[in-house]
């Protein structure tokens, strides 16, 4: 199961139910030992590996529940961060969800996604005026990338971004693990005055395949409180901590 794991990101448990012949609580008693020991991360339905492996991008629904308390706690804070009556641009990804979400009582708002689960998050919200990229969509993830999602974006200014990011170190900066989404993140940031970054602590201090900016290019990091103390000074006054 950890090689399973280690080999293709997410595994979901019933794909190892069937291979090995075995009943759901069997699974659920060597996930409950293995993340135990370390060894993996346990989600709704399945389990992923305790190393993010460069270029698989995990599906959307175990990202989002992943650390979801977290997520949403972040999602608040950042936020906060909006005016009514701003023009908000939100990146695609777990994270950005919940932050579209506490989204959701602002007023006069104008939203723009390349998430197709942030735009239907926000669809029936009359108080937001919300618009959606368009391009090509990436497969398991909802987001939209390509040509024209960058012409989109090159077009419009905005207050503020936030920026998901699947990794993100003090010296390389902001990375991803899927190439076709690093032009459009780089234009996320050339449109706003404010870009901000949101991510959880378990993604700082990491490396991913494809560099998106140098921390500079950022205004904010916002990240939780179970970062550790040296990755704390290695960012810096851009760090904002939520207390979880």
């Amino acid at each position: 199961m950890v090689e399973r794991a280690q080999k293709t990101g997410y595994v979901p448990s019933k794909i190892i139910e069937d291979e090995f012949g075995v009943d759901s609580s069997t699974i659920r008693r060597d996930l409950a030992r293995l993340e135990a020991e370390g060894l993996i991360i346990r989600t709704q339905g399945g389990f992923l590996s305790i190393e993010t492996k460069e270029g698989f991008d995990y599906p959307y629904e175990p990202r989002r529940k992943f650390r979801s308390s977290v997520k949403g706690q972040l999602g608040q804070y950042a936020a906060g961060l909006v005016k009514d009556g701003q023009t908000v641009l939100v990146d695609s990804g777990s994270t950005t969800w919940h932050v579209a979400n506490s989204l959701k009582s602002r007023q006069n708002l104008t939203v723009i996604t390349n998430d197709l689960q942030i735009a239907m998050l926000l669809s029936e919200c009359s108080n937001i005026n919300l618009h959606v990229t368009g391009g090509v969509q990436v497969d398991t993830v909802y987001t939209l990338v390509g040509p024209n999602t960058v012409d989109y974006i090159s077009k419009i200014h905005v207050d503020i971004a936030f920026i998901g990011a699947e990794a993100v170190e003090a010296e390389l900066g902001l990375s991803n693990v899927n190439v076709i989404e690093v032009p459009v993140k780089q234009a996320m940031i050339r449109a706003a005055d404010c870009a901000v970054l949101v991510a959880d602590s378990s993604k700082l201090g990491k490396r991913s395949l494809a560099r998106v900016c140098g921390i500079d290019e950022l205004s904010q990091i916002i990240t939780d409180s179970r970062i550790d103390a040296g990755q704390r000074k290695a960012f810096g006054k851009k760090l904002q901590i939520v207390e979880v």
